[in-house]
């Protein structure tokens, strides 16, 4: 891995000499992680529970009182560095920091004084590890609000393939989403999917789902993962946390069995710990998709035409022109620039329909106005025959 190797720093438009590299590891390489294990794995016994992933080490303590738990981290990090120093491995010491977790509001503001290498870490109340943001009472609500952020940002990226007129088709703006938008909504989600503040995220996932079926803000959420083809954010949580417990659990001599039992038993039910949901998703024989069936008919007694759907299969009209899906879609879920929402919105003197009406509401020009009405049955908005799809193109209005 190291014979003969070379390299050379880039800085602006300076670039360094080459020089021999003497030791470590590739970086880069797949083998490079292999070989790290492998050499950390005689790591020294610890008081504390040691937690890795590659060069990234956590050790973690339990105790009723901070001053015998600053004690043994203390005590731990002596161990370790001396164990680093023989091994020619130096940790980075303004990058350790110490945190700690409880719900003693009266020690909200208290910090651990731990040191390492003969310097004071310092005590992060929202510490980051491995993309995930903690906080004191585990709440993950910083993590949430961070998250939500960034899919903000990645919706205003999605928002300029699209738009009611024009803009990318439907299969294009989901495949975008499920590559761009919902890695980062679902990361590590079997960690904080019973967090209180969740609602952030799918605040944004809805968002998403909007911008692809090119429905308004007051169309009701159930039909946004009809429409698109993607299960609820919530039954997509749990279907990974299932996934993820399951796969842990085929092999028993994973450590981690041990700390998800006790998980079950120790962690306070304040905090729903994921390990006991998932245990009683995997009792309940949970499947996402029978679920999200289940949940859609319940929906569907209240509209006889909501039956004829299936969630998660592709509807029809997927592949319209923009302006059409986006008209279609309005149509049946009856949310849309109508005279009754407008007026509604202030944005109109009248709810009053051209025809005399009382109250223009989507349905009412789909289906009732003697002007734009479509001379067919409601059903036809679901199964889009030709003779729907050329009224579309023949309707006026911009819904």
């Amino acid at each position: 891995m190291l014979t003969n190797r070379s390299f050379k720093v880039h800085m602006n438009d300076k670039t360094s000499n080459f020089r021999t590299l003497n030791n470590g590891l590739a970086q880069g390489s797949v083998l490079a992680p292999l070989l790290f294990n492998v050499y950390i794995a005689d790591l020294p016994l610890t008081h504390s529970i040691k937690f890795a992933y590659a060069d990234d080490l956590a050790i973690v303590t339990q105790h009723k009182d901070l001053n015998e738990t600053e004690r043994i981290l203390t005590d731990d990090l002596i161990t370790l560095g001396n164990y680093f120093h023989a091994w020619r491995l130096k940790p980075n010491t303004s990058k350790t920091e110490a945190s700690c977790f409880h719900l003693n509001n009266k020690l909200a503001s208290a910090q651990l004084d731990i040191t390492f290498n003969g310097d004071a870490l310092n005590h992060n109340c929202h510490p980051k590890y491995l993309g995930i943001t903690l906080d004191r009472t585990l709440s993950f609500k910083t993590h949430l609000e961070n998250t939500a952020a960034k899919l903000n940002s990645r919706n205003n990226i999605i928002h300029k393939l699209c738009g009611t007129s024009w803009g990318a088709s439907a299969h294009t703006l989901r495949c975008s989403a499920l590559g761009l938008v919902y890695p980062v909504a679902e990361y590590c989600a079997s960690v904080w999917l019973n967090s209180a503040h969740v609602a952030k995220v799918d605040t944004q996932l809805n968002t998403t789902m909007r911008l692809i079926s090119g429905t308004i803000k007051s169309t009701p959420t159930h039909w946004l993962p009809t429409l698109t083809a993607i299960a609820p954010p919530p039954l997509r949580r749990a279907s990974a946390l299932v996934k993820e417990l399951s796969k842990i659990s085929l092999n028993h001599e994973l450590p981690i069995n041990n700390f998800i039992d006790d998980a079950t038993k120790t962690r306070l039910k304040s905090r729903k710990p994921t390990p006991k949901t998932a245990k009683d998703l995997i009792d309940a024989n949970f499947d996402m998709m029978t679920q999200w069936e289940q949940t859609w008919a319940a929906v569907a007694e209240n509209d006889n035409i909501l039956c004829n759907i299936s969630p998660g299969h592709i509807p029809t009209g997927f592949d319209l022109q923009r302006n059409l899906w986006c008209t279609l879609n309005r149509i049946r879920t009856s949310h849309g620039r109508c005279a009754d929402s407008l007026h509604k919105w202030g944005m109109r003197d009248s709810p009053k329909c051209d025809c005399g009406a009382e109250k223009q509401t989507i349905y009412h020009i789909a289906f009732v106005c003697p002007i734009h009405a479509y001379q067919g049955p409601r059903i036809d908005c679901l199964t889009t025959p030709p003779k729907f799809i050329k009224w579309l193109e023949e309707l006026e209005l911009d819904l």
